[in-house]
């Protein structure tokens, strides 16, 4: 299924998805139904990588393929790429507890939800590609926003709740399509808006 940055259906047709590593490659467009069939796949494992223009890339691991017919019934939900972008980020320490301020464009309301996430590290460089810990997907509605994480919070996500921390946050999407890689076992975060501002840094 296919969705807008929110929560609010798209047409399903036209999401390509790809047996990865084939040559010639093996691919096929869904339907209007969301519905699909890959043709004279090999026995075996293999990696589906699921995209659209405008969507994040998805990728699966479709394990031991041995009949002539392999139902795939968890397809992903896709969500759009976030126009979200994150103009400004405030960090304090209150009671032991991380409180943050992030500024957003455009601002969230009620009548136009936004999302983002926060990454996580005990080095300045951090990114959505290189952190300790990252946040779920929060959902914006006020301007800036604000979020409290407690020492247990910092903690359950991987993270030192002592000590300098350094956060960065991106804008995101509801269905964010975030998926450990098959191959490389690293998670990747298709859905984020690389337009942020740089890391902040507190000592807890």
């Amino acid at each position: 299924m296919l969705f807008d940055e929110g929560s609010t259906r798209q047409e399903d047709a036209g999401m390509k998805v790809t047996v990865e590593n084939t040559s010639p490659a093996i691919s096929a467009l869904t339907d209007a139904a969301g519905k699909f069939q890959l043709p004279n796949v090999s026995f075996g494992n293999h990696v589906l990588v699921y995209e659209k223009t405008g969507y994040g890339t998805f990728k699966k691991k479709v394990t031991d393929h041995k009949a002539a017919s392999t139902p795939i019934t968890d397809t992903p939900s896709l969500g759009k790429g976030s126009t979200t972008t994150v103009t400004a980020v405030e960090l304090g320490v209150t009671g032991g507890n991380l409180v943050t301020a992030v500024t957003t464009s455009p601002a969230g309301n009620s009548s136009n939800r936004r999302y983002i996430r926060y990454f996580f590290s005990d080095t300045p460089d951090v990114s959505n590609t290189n952190y300790k810990g990252f946040s779920p997907t929060y959902i914006v509605q006020d301007a800036p926003y604000s979020k409290t994480f407690t020492p247990a919070e910092l903690t359950s996500f991987g993270v030192s709740a002592t000590g300098t921390l350094h956060v960065r946050v991106y804008g995101d999407s509801f269905f964010t399509n975030d998926y450990v890689d098959p191959v490389s076992n690293k998670r990747v975060f298709p859905n984020l808006n690389a337009t942020t501002v740089a890391s902040k840094s507190v000592t807890l």
